[in-house]
């Protein structure tokens, strides 16, 4: 159990008589998060989302990682900085449909022949009114054809 757990724990105890536990819990918690990004705000510091963010982004535009030390160095990793290009390929822990198909991302690797990626995951077809997953390969012209719309919610991935 981390510190804030246990602070959130201890003070719970002492919880208002117009609150459950668990509601005062979870207004104990929102507050704790809230003051950690407030001094790592005053420290210049990012959430850790924020710079998982500018990473996908930076990888998306195929920033070399000489680059992204030296952006990083400089304060390029800002919350105001993070808007995304659009995918050129499936993406690990992603979901996807196109038409009645969906699919499920799962890893990407290169062909040891060609290098060409490939999305290993499942694909989910209509089957006789069945719907079945069955793991698959795609390649860059099913990503460029196939009209895929990542259709992911926050959180979601695994």
């Amino acid at each position: 159990m981390s510190a804030r757990d246990e602070a959130v724990e201890m003070i719970r105890r002492i919880c208002p008589a117009h609150l459950s536990a668990d509601e005062y819990g979870r207004i104990l918690a929102e507050k704790f998060d809230t003051h950690r990004a407030e001094v790592l705000a005053e420290e210049g510091l990012l959430l850790k989302a924020d710079v998982v963010a500018w990473l996908v982004k930076k990888a998306r535009e195929e920033t070399p990682v000489w680059q992204l030390a030296s952006k990083a160095d400089r304060g390029a990793i800002r919350p105001d900085n993070l808007r995304m290009l659009p995918a050129t390929f499936f993406e690990v822990d992603r979901n996807y449909t196109s038409g009645t198909w969906q699919f499920r991302c799962e890893a990407i690797s290169a062909s040891p022949t060609t290098g060409e990626p490939r999305a290993l995951g499942w694909k989910r077809a209509p089957v006789y009114d069945v719907h079945l997953w069955h793991a698959v390969a795609l390649d860059p012209d099913d990503w460029a054809h196939g009209g895929w719309t990542d259709v992911t919610e926050a959180g979601e991935g695994r």
